[in-house]
């Protein structure tokens, strides 16, 4: 008759030794691979992590793909629209049209319409300081011939 094995009464409390000579496997995500103080492990399991996400990505895709086409709709326009700040936006009650017609009456009536239809060419004066020094007049000179006359 065999012997059954017995832990040692020191040991008494801890977790039994692995006696079946199989390796157990240990769990290969970690929380936190930052953690990991070997950088080829942890750059190993951070690529592990990359890789599931990828496959995860893949798989979500082709779940929508095979969804649409069930309801026989484009696989392209199944698309989920990505919510920005302009399509999320609330029509204000107060903003001007661009086709208003009372805005372009206004505009019509400005008393700086005739300028920006250049109609009148403005009036441009240039000033300096009080003692202007060489480099200044060439500068004045330059900005006279760039504006017309």
């Amino acid at each position: 008759m065999a012997k059954k094995k017995t832990a040692d009464p020191s040991i008494k409390g801890k977790k039994p030794i692995n006696t079946s000579g199989v390796a157990k496997k240990r769990q290969t995500m970690v929380n936190n691979p930052s953690k990991i103080r070997n950088k080829l492990k942890r750059s190993e399991m951070y690529g592990k992590y990359l890789a599931d996400k990828r496959q995860l990505k893949r798989e979500l895709r082709l779940q929508r793909a095979k969804e649409a086409e069930e309801l026989g709709q484009d696989v392209q326009q199944s698309k989920a629209v990505p919510r920005t700040l302009d399509n999320t936006r609330e029509q204000e009650p107060t903003t001007v049209r661009h086709d208003d017609d009372e805005v372009a009456l206004d505009e019509a009536e400005d008393e700086f319409a005739a300028y920006f239809a250049d109609e009148i060419r403005p009036k441009i004066m240039i000033t300096t300081r009080p003692r202007p020094s060489r480099e200044l007049f060439h500068f004045i000179a330059d900005l006279m011939r760039f504006f017309p006359k």
